[in-house]
């Protein structure tokens, strides 16, 4: 008999992923969940034997009804779409809501086995107070909630999805030319060799390879953290030089820069998302290797602990994922 798998933000990046990964099982059934079931996105989900159905993620009731006969569901919240609307203390607080209102409808699904749950470090605990990341903590702080419910923790799985490569679309991190040094350089309030960067490499298939490896292997103990990632490039600067022979822009690691800017100047080019990628570069280069820890206390693993051979021969490198993507919409 097939299990059922339901899948939050399934015409999203995570959760489109994932729906990928266990459409190649048919021992799964798959319901998505969106709100816009008939929309060109899910339509084309539909049409691969997808289950669509309407739930807002703000409304608890509409999610305990998409949640009924659940195996297993795959639970992820979107900071950057309140965060362009709002500020980053209102989208903060609206993630934790949407994923509290998760983890209750999940709590009520007496079907469910396995809960995994997308989330981020907390930086204001990791930190000892000195940052706030807003869209790790909103996140990070459902993650408290879940640990007051002894039985949904029992069945839940935090997965830590880390930096994706296509986060380089991202204008605060666009790379930019400089024909005079005939070299792109990357700005950063970071310093860049003490910045490291764990590499999720292609998102759009690697974390659902993740979740799904992480089903068919759980962890032995409810409430593990599970890191995903790739690849951890010791510093910015060599994660930005592998862009550079991965995008074919650059081939020497001569030829890619990072350059550290006082945090002031940089929330001044980009107002707003350079605020909100600023503190998380400085958190970055605080915690260094400690960056993607768990809270002490809590069991973490790597997810290449779960995976078989043929898994991670699947997933996407970082350099792979940049010669995937087309950057001359930004260069």
């Amino acid at each position: 008999m097939s299990k059922l798998i339901v899948v939050v933000g399934a015409t999203g990046g995570q959760g489109g992923s994932v729906i990928s990964a266990f459409l190649k099982d048919p021992n799964f059934k798959i319901r998505g969940i969106s709100r816009n079931p008939n929309g060109e996105k899910a339509k084309v989900l539909t049409a691969k034997g997808v289950e669509m159905v309407r739930a807002d993620l703000n409304d608890r009731g509409s999610l305990v009804k998409a949640f009924e006969g659940a195996y297993a569901i795959f639970a992820v919240t979107d900071f950057s779409e309140p965060f362009t609307t709002t500020d980053a203390e209102a989208a903060s607080e609206l993630e934790y809501q949407q994923g509290v209102n998760m983890a209750i409808a999940a709590s009520k699904t007496a079907t469910l086995q396995h809960y995994l749950w997308s989330t981020l470090p907390y930086s204001y605990k990791l930190s000892k107070g000195k940052f706030t990341v807003p869209h790790f903590d909103g996140k990070a702080k459902v993650d408290e909630f879940i640990k007051n419910n002894e039985q949904l923790l029992s069945k839940t799985t935090f997965l830590y999805y880390t930096y994706y490569a296509s986060n380089l679309f991202f204008p605060t991190y666009n790379p930019i030319f400089i024909k005079s040094a005939g070299k792109y350089v990357l700005l950063s309030p970071g310093d860049p060799e003490k910045t490291p960067i764990a590499s999720l490499g292609d998102h759009r298939t690697n974390a659902g390879i993740f979740a799904y490896s992480v089903l068919a292997n759980p962890p032995k103990n409810g409430g593990t953290y599970v890191k995903c990632s790739v690849e951890d490039f010791p510093s910015m600067g060599a994660y930005f030089a592998k862009w550079g022979s991965g995008s074919g822009r650059l081939a020497s690691s001569q030829s890619t820069s990072v350059l550290q800017i006082p945090f002031e100047q940089y929330r001044a080019l980009w107002p707003k998302w350079g605020d909100e990628m600023g503190i998380m570069m400085c958190f970055w280069e605080l915690m260094g290797e400690k960056s993607w820890n768990a809270l002490p206390g809590d069991k973490m693993i790597n997810a290449y602990e779960l995976m078989t051979e043929t898994a991670k021969k699947e997933l996407v490198t970082t350099e792979n994922a940049f010669k995937a993507l087309d950057w001359t919409p930004i260069l």
